[in-house]
């Protein structure tokens, strides 16, 4: 770490490095854990050369959760180009999934219970956001339908068939449903703060309780989103869908079809970011909701 950023950041916390180690993290950063002399723990993440920096984007995503739901996310405790520093949330991983899985759904539920500002129909953010190392379109919109269509599907399908990872028949096949969209989505559902990226490994559990939820994506969009998300990627018990709906209604047409529509998003990241076998996935999908 450099000398004037090491100095700023013994500054900002209060005390000096003792130690470092890395953590595991995901593909577009390295995450250390930080030891200070004071024995406080900190999290310390550094975007890799070859991908954006986005740190200041997360420190606010992060901040806005901290400050709209009750969801346990890390406190931001310092930032600057190229480095942000969390608290550390201890985890010692699940203990009884069962137990851990409804806390999760409690804890998600009340995520998705936070509304816009006014409480009006609104989908999107006031910035745009990033999904890993991806640029997340939030232009606001009061239409569901075309919010989805445009600044998901259709935003990711481009930039996958720009880089080579989707072949143009199957993009063709998504603009074909996109023009469809209001025939499967409500245009004004009720609008929710989304985490936008659920997966295990970005939910730390510490015995039957979620101790914290990290690298979010947030925006403003229907709860079903991370609903699908969380389907589609695992780690939790088999009961986590039936612990949500005790804290708020799951629409029957969810499991009818919108899940398989909203899972287009989440695999259409991962054919942008490593195509291959997630190509077939989405054109599985699309071949479910005949197109």
């Amino acid at each position: 770490m450099a000398g004037s950023i090491s100095q700023k950041l013994e500054s900002a916390l209060g005390s000096k490095i003792a130690r470092s180690r890395p953590l595991q993290g995901g593909d577009i950063a390295d995450v250390s854990l930080l030891t200070l002399e004071n024995n406080q723990e900190v999290v310390a993440k550094r975007p890799r050369m070859d991908q954006p920096d986005t740190t200041a984007t997360e420190k606010m995503m992060l901040k806005h959760l901290k400050a709209k739901s009750t969801l346990p996310v890390p406190d931001v405790l310092f930032q600057t180009k190229g480095l942000l520093v969390l608290s550390y949330i201890p985890h010692a991983g699940i203990g009884d999934p069962e137990l851990a899985t409804r806390d999760v759904a409690a804890h998600i539920a009340a995520l998705h219970a936070v509304k816009p500002k006014g409480g009006r129909p609104y989908f999107g953010f006031d910035k745009d956001t990033y999904i890993g190392p991806l640029s997340q379109q939030n232009k606001p919109s009061r239409n569901w339908c075309q919010f989805f269509a445009e600044n998901r599907l259709i935003a990711m399908a481009s930039s996958a068939a720009r880089t080579g990872k989707l072949p143009s028949p199957v993009m063709q096949r998504i603009e074909n449903l996109a023009e469809k969209m209001h025939d499967f989505l409500p245009e004004t559902p009720p609008s929710s703060l989304l985490h936008g990226d659920l997966w295990a490994g970005n939910m730390l559990i510490d015995g039957n309780k979620a101790a914290g939820f990290i690298d979010p994506a947030i925006s403003y969009g229907h709860a079903e989103m991370d609903l699908a998300f969380i389907d589609l990627m695992g780690g939790l018990a088999p009961g986590f869908f039936e612990a949500y709906g005790e804290h708020l209604p799951i629409d029957p047409a969810f499991e009818e079809h919108r899940k398989t529509i909203y899972q287009l998003w989440p695999l259409l990241v991962h054919v942008r970011l490593f195509g291959g076998g997630y190509v077939g996935q989405v054109a599985e999908r699309l071949e479910t909701l005949g197109f």
